[in-house]
């Protein structure tokens, strides 16, 4: 990096890229402790069917502006069929319910033995309530009871509520990375 900042290179994005390695058998406090708070506040925490498509989709447009671009963790805008393809493609997902409404989401699947979060979004309004780790926390301790022990996630640096979510759940940081550009 230090040759390639002295040729004229310049930092255009940080992402990292984090591992929560549970035990054998595995303590889930912690997930599920993150799952009773949300339910406390009287929120649906469940693994969401196909026919939640359209509500994820409406749910993945309301925060789109919200996800940070870098090179390396740019967010595709999802419509419908996009979304549905995640249930096809063997992803699960699991959702946070208010009075029937879809205010938060996270996507997992599983690579080989790993299990690896494609995105987790909650809407605006409901932020900073516990939401994400919740839905996070119930994909992971499903993926947990079908014996997967390794999980992986990532974003951008600038995320910071993220980094603070991931590590909350047991995620470290295992790897960063930099997006490095010449100027124009």
């Amino acid at each position: 990096m230090q040759h390639l900042t002295q040729s004229g290179y310049v930092v255009v994005g940080e992402s990292w890229g984090a591992r929560l390695r549970l035990s054998d058998p595995p303590d889930l406090a912690r997930l599920n402790t993150a799952v009773v708070a949300a339910t406390e506040q009287a929120f649906l925490i469940h693994e969401l069917d196909a026919r939640w498509a359209p509500q994820v989709t409406a749910l993945e447009a309301l925060n789109y502006a919200d996800y940070p671009y870098t090179p390396a963790t740019e967010v595709p805008h999802r419509d419908e069929s996009d979304v549905l393809e995640l249930w096809r493609s063997g992803c699960r997902i699991f959702g946070a319910i208010d009075d029937g409404q879809l205010v938060a989401v996270s996507v997992i699947r599983l690579i080989t033995a790993r299990g690896e979060t494609e995105f987790t979004s909650v809407d605006p309004s409901y932020r900073r309530r516990g939401l994400a780790m919740a839905v996070k926390a119930a994909s992971i301790l499903a993926l947990a009871d079908d014996g997967v022990r390794i999980f992986g996630t990532g974003g951008a640096q600038v995320n910071t509520g993220s980094i603070r979510m991931n590590e909350h759940l047991g995620y470290a940081i295992e790897e960063r990375w930099l997006s490095l550009t010449l100027p124009q």
